[in-house]
């Protein structure tokens, strides 16, 4: 009966704190992750593999089948040790139409808060993804309020070499995220399952040390 009457509240134990809430922490974090893994449809790769657009502009670029990215890309700003992408611009309207059809393709949208990426002065953001049908030449075109995508290409001719834009809001065209097996749903559950392992490799062998 003393020993019960001594026994310390739940929250002043030691064994608490290095388990329940730890573990469901660490619960909460790899669905987190994983429901992250699963939007985003992997980890980001090339974004810029199939070339560049400025905004406004347009380019005809070489697109294989299947899954490609649009992301944002901008100027970078530097402040302290912390670096942020600079705002799209106001009514930024991206088309992907096939060269040979001029049929356009469906834009599905990214959610941009998922990653953002920054290299000197530049980054970039995700902004959405497309199914190319079948591989060939696509014309991708951008635009934003009070800057007008130029009128459609009357020769669709692509360049040598996949064009970059280095200053000014701009549209990139890479690959799709890798996933293992293909599957977004294996990637999301393996990503969740490495973090909760994580997390009790790195509190179990301490509970042993705990005296309650």
């Amino acid at each position: 009966m003393e020993e019960s009457r001594a026994r310390k509240p739940f929250y002043a134990r030691g064994s608490f704190w290095l388990g329940p809430f730890t573990w469901g922490l660490g619960i909460l974090l790899a669905v987190g992750l994983g429901a992250a893994w699963y939007a985003l449809g992997g980890f980001p790769r090339d974004h810029d593999k199939y070339g560049e657009v400025a905004v406004p502009g347009q380019v005809v670029l070489a697109l294989p089948k299947g899954d490609v990215r649009l992301n944002f890309e901008n100027h970078a700003t530097h402040s302290g040790d912390s670096t942020t992408l600079d705002d799209r611009p106001g009514g930024l309207k991206v088309q992907v139409t096939s060269a040979a059809s001029g049929d356009p393709l469906e834009i599905d949208d990214v959610p941009s808060w998922l990653f953002s990426s920054t290299s000197g002065s530049r980054g970039h953001e995700p902004y959405g993804k497309i199914d190319v049908p079948s591989g060939g030449n696509y014309l991708v075109a951008a635009s934003a309020d009070g800057a007008p995508a130029p009128p459609p290409l009357k020769i669709a001719t692509v360049a040598p070499q996949p064009p970059s834009v280095n200053d000014g809001p701009a549209i990139s065209v890479g690959q799709s995220p890798w996933t293992p097996g293909g599957s977004k749903l294996l990637g999301a559950i393996l990503c969740g399952v490495v973090v909760l392992a994580l997390v009790l490799a790195l509190t179990l062998p301490f509970r042993r040390f705990v005296r309650d």
